[in-house]
């Protein structure tokens, strides 16, 4: 048996209950720990409910998963988080060779940091990443896509294509740091992370892009010390 998309294909509710935990999630995640006045939770709740119920419907058509079993679920789990930490290594080794390359990226970079804390990396930073870039924005890309070609390969390959490119090129004004190297290689090593993220997420579903996503943060956090001397 398959089934497209996270949820059953074809049931409004289920997409819908989806939607509303995502939305949910998401004013969570941005409310907690500042607690603001939530204008701004409120607005990315609202905005992530209208988005991924938009999504998941072009999703449940163009993208196909397996139905597993908890067991299989469990078996995909540690090579998802195998994937997580290379990806933070090879992300923390492309940061840290732009950075011998130029001290002034490197005290930048520092700084920038030290602005970031655990529960932002690990946790809410991928899970509202996950949610906009590969829920809501890929398969909208997918949707776009498939306006042009019936052809389920061509609309994979562009919404992924798509997606990671944008990905990185939003990483360039996360960095804060103003160097033509590093606004290179922070699209190119962000692109590339978000292709690899796109695939986990269009092959095994949106749970395990976030735990691939927060694995490599993770490890970047924990390694960072030791490069960068913070």
């Amino acid at each position: 048996m398959v089934v497209t998309g996270d949820a059953p294909a074809g049931s409004l509710t289920i997409r819908l209950l989806v939607a509303f935990a995502a939305a949910a999630a998401a004013f969570l995640l941005l409310y907690f720990p500042g607690r603001g006045d939530g204008r701004g939770a409120r607005f990315g709740g609202l905005a992530v409910l209208v988005g991924v119920a938009l999504a998941l419907v072009p999703l449940a058509k163009y993208r196909s998963l397996p139905k597993r079993s908890p067991r299989e679920h469990g078996r995909l789990v540690l090579p998802t988080l195998g994937l997580g930490v290379g990806l933070g290594v090879a992300n923390l080794l492309v940061n840290y060779g732009m950075a011998i390359w130029k001290p002034a990226i490197h005290e930048q970079m520092v700084s920038r940091w030290a602005q970031f804390s655990p529960w932002s990396v690990v946790i809410s930073g991928p899970i509202i990443e996950e949610i906009g870039y590969r829920l809501i924005l890929l398969g909208g890309l997918a949707w776009l896509a498939a306006r042009f070609t019936d052809n389920r390969r061509t609309i994979t390959s562009v919404a992924l294509g798509a997606s990671s490119s944008l990905f990185g090129l939003a990483h360039i004004f996360y960095g804060g740091v103003e160097d033509p190297l590093y606004v290179v290689g922070m699209a190119l090593k962000s692109g590339a992370g978000g292709l690899l993220l796109g695939w986990v997420f269009w092959r095994r579903g949106l749970p395990y892009s976030i735990t691939c996503h927060s694995a490599a943060n993770g490890t970047h956090l924990l390694l960072m010390p030791f490069l960068f001397d913070i």
